[in-house]
């Protein structure tokens, strides 16, 4: 927007003491012919400054050839004033470096001026401080005296101190399962070429620590006892037909003597068996090879990775004399075995007993279920207080994290920064955590600090939040292409897009929305619009009434009935 202002009717408020002779007498009994226009003549909030662009047009056979004009910007408000850089214009007679303005033709000279922001200038006037001097060669008025005052603007928008700083925060998962399993091993070694159970190993130490887990496991409702999954194996060294007899005899003989002695001993739940022969076991004899330090352990594992023929690769092992006797000794007595499993599913807790656990004893829950305890509810101080109880006692980075995001959701910046700095210094790396440290950058003015985090990573929500910090620092055009919802809005009517803004508005409801909807109304002159939608708002949000009663956006209504009536 555009508005021209005349000079000529601010004489009144200067004392003007015009000499009977200088080179600017004339100019000062016509100023009111020159004109000025401002760009936006309401002033708007851009990033942290105030900015304008002024032109001062001086029409033709107006300007004295040897009068020097200084022109000052000054941003004036209730209890204070800011200047901005003066710009100079001259006559053609004047032997100076400044803008030229012609005798018969005039001319204009455009600047623009930039004011640091503070609350205070919300009513606010931008007014042009002329003083006058003439010429060295003129005989009066060589030093500045006051000219005119020309006021150019009005008061600030700061609209764009609407935008929602709490953004998007991401929050880390939780590992929650609502089933886990728990598993114990353990083997019966046999002899060379032998398959009976012996009964040291029936008695060995494996044995009955897979028995105690059996039976610290069973009559729970929570948890669910597994048969005992048996694996048998021969060792890779003879006959492939008789190892595979081998190995199946093993697995029998393995069920035939545990059921014998559990016969006898009654565990707590009858065991039952799931018995499956494999023959040679390749697998093993490779990975305990890998594992030892045992003279040609590379030639043996590129003999099982050349040759896949169970029966080629023993020839070739046993080609190798001195490598097969090391075998013989530490690597397959390994693999004659069976080996026992045993899985107990248990079952986690359901989202009732979580619910009833935040709210009669919270401390029994461990991390993860304090973490998933959080998704159960959508009030924000349920979640606050679960997350605070799992970060204070587990001190685990998600927990902070998400603490902390939280806050920022809720506009307690200072806070959810400092929340966020704990989980930084125990994981600087995560995704989250980085998203999280550019919103509350963002949030407490250090937009140095945000783009540089925001940019070391790419998830949507750092790329919405990369959008809010274009917006907060003025770049309202590049805001618009990763906003949404109502941000979006606020950047679409910086950007003088009225109708794109009304349309994302349309499904938000908040006491923000209400305000910005009533912005758009009186930016188009609807004044029902205005009442109607600061009504809404500050039925949703009283507190929006003080920033109403001074918001230049409202200033056409500011003395109508209706108005005062609702902001009070």
């Amino acid at each position: 927007m555009r508005r021209v202002f005349k000079a000529g009717f601010v004489l009144a408020t200067l004392a003007l003491v015009l000499t009977s002779c200088n080179c600017y007498k004339k100019m000062k009994k016509q100023v009111a012919e020159v004109q000025t226009t401002c760009t936006p003549s309401v002033l708007a909030l851009q990033g942290q400054d105030v900015k304008a662009t002024y032109t001062v047009e001086f029409p033709a056979n107006y300007y004295n050839p040897k009068a020097v004009l200084r022109i000052t910007p000054v941003l004036t408000y209730a209890d204070g004033e800011l200047a901005g850089s003066p710009v100079y214009v001259q006559g053609e007679k004047v032997k100076d470096n400044y803008t030229v303005i012609s005798k018969s033709a005039g001319g204009k000279v455009t600047a623009t001026v930039s004011f640091p922001y503070s609350p205070k200038m919300r009513q606010s006037t931008l007014e042009l401080r002329i003083d006058s001097k003439c010429s060295k060669g003129s005989a009066k008025r060589s030093m500045f005296a006051p000219f005119a005052v020309i006021p150019i603007a009005n008061g600030v928008s700061t609209v764009q101190g609407l935008a929602y700083l709490g953004g998007k925060p991401a929050f880390a998962a939780d590992n929650f399962k609502r089933n886990t399993v728990i598993t114990q091993e353990a083997r019966i070694m046999f002899l060379i070429n032998r398959a009976n159970v012996r009964p040291a190993q029936l008695n060995s130490d494996e044995i009955k620590t897979l028995e105690d887990f059996i039976i610290a496991n069973s009559g729970d409702a929570k948890k669910t006892v597994s048969p005992i999954y048996t694996k048998a194996y021969a060792s890779p060294d003879g006959p492939l037909n008789f190892n595979d007899k081998l190995s199946q005899e093993r697995g029998r003989n393995t069920e035939a003597a545990l059921n014998k002695k559990y016969s006898k001993e009654k565990l707590p739940v009858e065991p039952r068996f799931d018995v499956e022969a494999l023959g040679e076991d390749w697998e093993g004899f490779k990975e305990l090879v890998e594992k030892s330090d045992i003279p040609d352990k590379n030639l043996i594992l590129q003999v099982l990775q050349m040759y896949s023929n169970p029966e080629k690769r023993d020839a070739e092992i046993k080609n190798m004399t001195a490598a097969f006797d090391v075998l013989k000794v530490k690597i397959l007595p390994e693999l004659r075995r069976s080996k026992l499993q045993v899985n107990v599913d248990v079952a986690g807790l359901t989202d009732e007993e979580i619910r009833a656990a935040v709210a009669q004893n919270i401390s029994k829950l461990n991390d993860e279920e304090l973490l998933f305890a959080a998704t159960l509810y959508n009030d924000n101080a349920t979640k606050a207080k679960i997350y605070k109880t799992a970060a204070d006692k587990y001190n685990d980075y998600r927990a902070w994290n998400n603490y902390g995001a939280l806050l920022l959701q809720e506009g307690k910046y200072a806070e959810g920064a400092a929340a966020i700095a704990k989980a930084a210094a125990l994981n600087n790396s995560s995704n989250e955590v980085i998203n999280n440290m550019g919103l509350a950058a963002i949030a407490t003015g250090k937009y140095a600090d945000a783009r540089r985090y925001l940019t070391s990573i790419n998830t949507p929500e750092s790329r919405y939040n990369l959008g809010l910090l274009n917006l907060v620092e003025g770049n309202w055009a590049e805001a618009a292409k990763t906003l949404d919802g109502y941000n979006l809005a606020v950047a679409e009517v910086l950007n003088g897009n009225l109708a794109k803004a009304k349309s994302v508005l349309a499904g938000e409801n908040c006491a923000y929305s209400d305000y910005l909807k009533a912005v758009i109304a009186a930016r188009e002159g609807d004044s029902a619009g205005v009442v109607a939608n600061l009504k809404s708002a500050f039925a949703k949000d009283p507190a929006l009434k003080a920033q109403a009663k001074t918001d230049v956006e409202f200033a056409k209504w500011f003395g109508s009935t209706e108005f005062v009536s609702i902001v009070g």
